[in-house]
């Protein structure tokens, strides 16, 4: 019986972070080095995407961040912005930085966070949301 309350209770706080629109991830290379770990969580009425200070990127022009609909496996540097939502430019490519999301997002609409570089069609890294 006691294993089956603590089955329930990792299971109900899991589900709470997931209703609450929390997601967590670290950054995996596809055509560039990138790593770190990311999160969105809820912030007031609206998202905050947040890297934290273990982040590291190669430099690169044109470097944006955005959420796609594709599953990242799916991702490459052709289809990257395909329906894709622009976050924001990256502000630097190493340490901590937050990013507010537009107001009304609906997260479940997108599967992956990516890193690309726009200008030329690299696909540096990212992860499933």
């Amino acid at each position: 019986m006691k294993s089956l309350l603590s089955l329930f209770s990792i299971l109900l706080i899991g589900a709470s972070s997931l209703m609450a629109g929390e997601h967590t991830g670290e950054f995996l290379k596809k055509e560039k080095s990138v790593s770190g770990n990311w999160s969105i969580e809820k912030d007031g009425d609206s998202y905050v995407l947040k890297i934290d200070d273990s982040f590291k990127s190669k430099s690169g022009p044109d470097l944006k961040i955005f959420l796609s609909p594709l599953a990242f496996k799916e991702t490459n540097g052709k289809n990257a912005t395909k329906g894709s939502l622009l976050v924001s430019p990256l502000k630097k490519t190493k340490g901590e930085q937050v990013y507010a999301l537009p107001k009304g997002i609906e997260l479940s609409a997108y599967k992956s966070l990516l890193i690309h570089c726009e200008k030329y069609s690299i696909l540096w890294g990212g992860n499933e949301l």
